[in-house]
């Protein structure tokens, strides 16, 4: 049964192979993927993109176009591992580096709705604009964590399940919580992770 999976979502990710800014070798895209703007997005070699994600990218909302100039505004590395329903959309700069794993239902963005006009339906104003959200080399993002714009996530750190990131996670670093704080770090001399 896995197999047939596997060879039904190889042929599913054919269709996608012309859309995308660039796309490496072996990737796997599982249905169904909703995806809009393509052509703003990266794609490295031995990507797996679990099923019903949305992998997008905001040009315009509210009749307002974003103002990002970047060719490519969401980046996904190599050897990168996407767990079921994730939901990634940049509007100028998300990138992910490689060998990165993701459990399911995890968010990334690098902007939110604005809401400062109270005369105004949200539905009616704008994204904000100019946000980076960087996810390092070799790490882990645990089931339902989110990530919220202009954070950067150290290499080889670990985002624990339904974490909530609104600032920086320093390199070789545990979190967890809402708003996520760091609980181990890693030290180079022990060798071991260790309490902060």
């Amino acid at each position: 049964m896995y197999k047939l999976i596997v060879l039904l979502s190889r042929f599913y990710t054919y269709f996608f192979l012309n859309g995308f800014y660039s796309i490496g070798k072996n990737v796997v895209i599982k249905p169904i993927l909703n995806s809009m703007n393509r052509n703003h997005i990266q794609i490295g070699d031995n990507v797996n993109i679990g099923t019903f994600s949305w992998i997008s990218v905001s040009t315009s909302y509210a009749g307002i176009t974003c103002k990002s100039q970047r060719e490519v505004r969401l980046k996904i590395g190599n050897n990168v591992d996407i767990g079921n329903n994730a939901f990634i959309v940049a509007n100028n700069n998300v990138e992910i580096g490689d060998n990165v794993i993701m459990g399911p239902y995890v968010y990334i963005s690098d902007h939110i709705h604005e809401f400062e006009n109270i005369e105004k339906n949200l539905k009616d104003q704008p994204l904000s604009d100019g946000g980076e959200t960087i996810i390092g080399d070799n790490v882990f993002i645990g089931i339902k964590a989110c990530i919220l714009p202009n954070v950067t996530i150290g290499e080889r750190s670990v985002v624990g399940a339904g974490a909530v990131v609104t600032k920086d996670v320093p390199s070789y670093s545990v979190v967890v919580g809402n708003p996520a704080k760091v609980v181990r770090k890693y030290d180079h001399k022990k060798k071991i992770w260790v309490k902060p």
